[in-house]
């Protein structure tokens, strides 16, 4: 089977025809990236002029804490999120602890530079950096965790920098079946550790959310008619859909998704009257993200967007 980074490269490359990766020798780097530890072909390149820090400690797979400019800091990695594993309010999820240790085999005691996207705010809400981790090597620590199949691509609010490299390097992870992707660990199901996915057929590919929950939907494509999302509840599980037409709505076939996690919510059957509105609750395993935001996105069995519900 070919590496995640052979994939990666298959998929992005014909996207940068004409594009060449050149050796940068930044003055802020202690030495210069040696041409055998370059990237493979359509791997992004590390820019000039990043900060350098130490990493000091590995919180979990999306998160750590660097020593730089004489201060200690946490860092979000940006545009990936791991399965939970450090989270008092959360069970651990499945891959939650590979996805640690993966972060820390990568990272632990590294120097590494911290790259900030304009697109995105320098801190979250929790005060946290939000940047990309390269290493001295050329590869970036957000970019390896999805490639290594540790970590779900994962839009927050604007497109990043780097959305496209992150979402074929998850399309290329899902399709290899690797880390959190494979049937025999979670299935690109979110959820609790020791739980076992969903039964799949002998000889048939794991049922992975994110083919039937399309990644980081446009929400201004969505018509808000003839159906639309007007409440969820993360912590019941439950979403409310009203019917804003003249006509009734079957909803067989309809899907409920969470943006975040990229799962389809279970449970979403029958007719809606004209103006009525009903609540659909999750039956199966938990999907909704109560400590993150987490939209809600309805597609009708066509696989078009109709309502997209902005978590706030």
């Amino acid at each position: 089977m070919p590496s995640a980074r052979s994939l990666i490269a298959l998929l992005i490359a014909p996207l940068l025809v004409g594009c060449q990766i050149e050796v940068r020798i930044d003055p802020a780097t202690p030495t210069a990236r040696p041409a055998a530890a370059l990237p493979a072909a359509g791997y992004p390149s590390m820019p000039e002029g990043l900060e350098p820090a130490r990493v000091i400690n590995i919180i979990d797979g999306d998160t750590i804490d660097v020593a730089i400019g004489g201060r200690e800091e946490r860092v979000r990695l940006i545009g990936i999120d791991t399965p939970e594993s450090v989270d008092p309010r959360r069970p651990v999820e499945c891959f939650g602890v590979e996805a640690s240790a993966a972060a820390s085999a990568l990272l632990d005691g590294q120097t590494v530079w911290l790259e900030e996207d304009p697109s995105q705010d320098s801190r979250d809400r929790h005060g946290r950096l939000l940047r990309y981790v390269w290493l001295e090597d050329g590869r970036m620590a957000n970019l390896e965790q999805i490639a290594g199949g540790f970590a779900f691509e994962y839009t927050y609010d604007t497109p990043y920098r780097y959305r496209e490299a992150f979402r074929l390097a998850e399309r290329a992870a899902r399709d290899a079946g690797i880390g959190l992707w494979s049937s025999n660990t979670c299935a690109g199901q979110s959820i609790p550790a020791g739980t076992t996915p969903a039964p799949t057929a002998a000889g048939q590919a794991p049922p992975a959310t994110t083919p039937a929950c399309p990644p980081t939907p446009d929400p201004a494509s969505a018509a808000e008619a003839p159906v639309r999302i007007i409440a969820l509840d993360k912590r019941a599980e439950v979403v409310r859909l009203e019917n804003v037409g003249a006509a009734p709505v079957n909803l067989d076939g309809w899907l409920i998704c969470s943006v975040r996690g990229g799962e389809p919510q279970a449970g979403l059957s029958g007719t809606l009257a004209p103006g009525e509105a009903r609540d659909f609750a999750n039956p199966g395993a938990p999907i909704w993200s109560n400590s993150n935001r987490d939209d809600a996105a309805l597609y009708n069995p066509s696989g078009l967007l109709v309502s997209y519900w902005e978590d706030q």
